[in-house]
Order: structure tokens, then sequence, then C-alpha cells
């Protein structure tokens, strides 16, 4: 993060024990902001690679073997043949629950 001996541990920012004592600093308005800035841009990361890659719309719900991609609703998985990522032949779509 910063050089100010502070920990992020995706939860909270923390002091970090040094060679005396531990470093405790209250965060600025600033690095709050950009650390939020940081988060939102991983959320917005993480609800693109759990978007269905062929309609782009629902979440991702069938595993496709042997490649064993995860990258498509259970809609688009029964209309597919050839694995949209490796372009592989799919013997079958296994169902995916992700919580």
């Amino acid at each position: 993060m910063t050089s100010n001996n502070m920990d992020h541990d995706g939860v909270g920012i923390h002091g970090v024990k040094t060679d005396s004592a531990t470093v405790t600093e209250q965060p600025t308005m600033e690095s709050l902001e950009a650390e939020k800035k940081k988060l939102k841009a991983r959320l917005e990361e993480a609800r693109e690679a759990l978007t269905c890659r062929v309609c782009l719309d629902k979440p991702v719900a069938a595993v496709f073997m042997p490649c064993a991609h995860l990258n498509s609703c259970q809609a688009c998985s029964m209309s597919l043949t050839l694995c949209p990522v490796c372009r592989s032949p799919i013997h079958y779509a296994a169902p995916a629950f992700i919580d």
C-alpha cells in the first residue's frame, strides 16, 4: 500500500510491528479513497470473470469437460459443442455452483 508501515488484510488496515513498537496510524481520507477505488476495480473484475462469455448476461454455471473451463451459463452451454476458450470438443457440461 504505502510506506507508512500499514498492512491490509482484505478487511481493514492494521498497524505493523516494527523493531521498537507497533505503528498505528489513522488512514487519511485520500488513502481510504484510493483503497476504495482499488476494491471497486477488483469487484468489477470478479463480476466479469463470473459472467457468461457467450451471452454476457447470466452468471457462469457450467464447467466444460474435459478442459474444465468455467465460462458459460447453463443455457448457453447447451448450445455449444466447442469450448469458447480453448476450442476443444465438449464431452459434457457439469453444473457449477458458486456461492
